[in-house]
């Protein structure tokens, strides 16, 4: 087994060459404190003995660390964020040269005494990114704001310092789709938005909803919304459905549905099979969702701009890094992705 060698400092370089160590220093931040001759010897000697500085030194000399905070809010041990916005942050934090550390914060376990985000409290970082699915509680916002790092927020609608996707933009990129393939009965599904207190609703939900209304009343139709309004749990949104539709007369069923999320793409996929109904002659979807492959089903999205979302997040880090106070928010548009669920209707 091959032996490491070992690590060679300043001073070591130091003893070798005669000299003191603040003049190794000096030589190797290329000062010109430094004789050219002496600053020549100095610089083969720390290549022939493979001297490297020491980063982490440097960096709590200078307080630039190179490191950006991505801060994952969420509601349990086991939720997850979408893969794709973790990928663009760390493909835009590339770009500018900076690497990525990630940490999760489980707020309820914070709110009730848990500690403080670790990376804010060894502050070994330049800046942080903060993502969660809900508004944070004051006492988030007051630890991100002790810190004195730039902050941007990813998924979360503000005018400043924020990245976040047009969701009302692709509520209304669904019924376009909709219409252009010629359907006019077009509902809308959410299985959460009639019964949950707007303040425990995403604002995702609330906007895709606004857009697809929005579009609606643009191309004259009637809206239809699909949503219980008494809480059936998360497995009856199922059997909701299938009642609401079983009940409905064939010439007042809708011929396509936009759904919210994958869920409840899902749950119409079910609810059709189960009333013999096929997938797109006899019932169009459409679904807003990162990519258009769900359940092995490759279905017509409106793509939950993930990926670029992140990217932009840290454009707006890296801007504010380099001395920017605030920098406008960016909005980042849906595109739709061909699948295989939508046609023009039979009836």
């Amino acid at each position: 087994m091959p032996t490491r060698k070992p690590f060679i400092t300043q001073y070591d370089l130091a003893a070798r060459l005669g000299v003191g160590q603040k003049t190794v220093s000096r030589a190797l931040a290329g000062e010109p404190r430094v004789a050219p001759e002496l600053r020549a010897r100095i610089l083969a000697a720390a290549k022939k003995f493979g001297y490297r500085p020491n980063q982490s030194a440097r960096s709590v000399k200078s307080r630039r660390f190179d490191r950006v905070l991505f801060l994952q809010l969420v509601e349990t041990a086991d939720s997850r964020i979408d893969s794709g916005i973790t990928d663009g942050i760390s493909d835009g934090l590339a770009e500018i040269g900076r690497s990525l550390v990630i940490e999760r914060l489980v707020v309820p376990d914070f709110l009730a005494g848990g500690p403080a985000p670790r990376g804010l409290q060894e502050m070994m970082v330049d800046g942080v990114l903060v993502h969660g699915n809900l508004d944070p509680s004051a006492q988030i916002e007051v630890v991100l704001a002790s810190s004195g790092l730039p902050v941007v927020w990813v998924n979360r609608v503000l005018e400043h310092d924020a990245a976040y996707p047009d969701d009302h933009g692709g509520g209304r990129l669904m019924v376009e789709r909709l219409v252009a393939a010629g359907h006019r009965r077009i509902a809308w599904f959410d299985g959460m938005l009639g019964f949950r207190p707007a303040v425990e609703r995403h604002y995702s939900r609330i906007q895709r909803h606004a857009g697809y209304l929005a579009a609606m009343s643009a191309a004259e139709l009637a809206p239809r919304t699909l949503s219980p309004v008494k809480d059936p749990g998360r497995d009856g949104q199922f059997e909701w459905l299938l009642s609401h539709l079983r009940n409905l007369p064939e010439r007042k069923r809708p011929t396509a549905i936009a759904c919210y999320g994958s869920y409840e793409a899902l749950t119409v996929l079910h609810a059709a099979g189960r009333l013999n109904l096929s997938i797109p002659d006899d019932l169009s979807l459409i679904l807003a969702h990162h990519e258009s492959l769900v359940a092995g089903i490759r279905l017509e999205v409106a793509q939950v701009p993930s990926e670029a979302m992140g990217r932009a997040a840290a454009a707006l880090l890296g801007r504010r890094l380099a001395n920017t106070r605030r920098t406008q928010s960016v909005i980042v548009p849906f595109r739709v992705l061909s699948g295989s669920s939508v046609q023009s209707p039979t009836t």
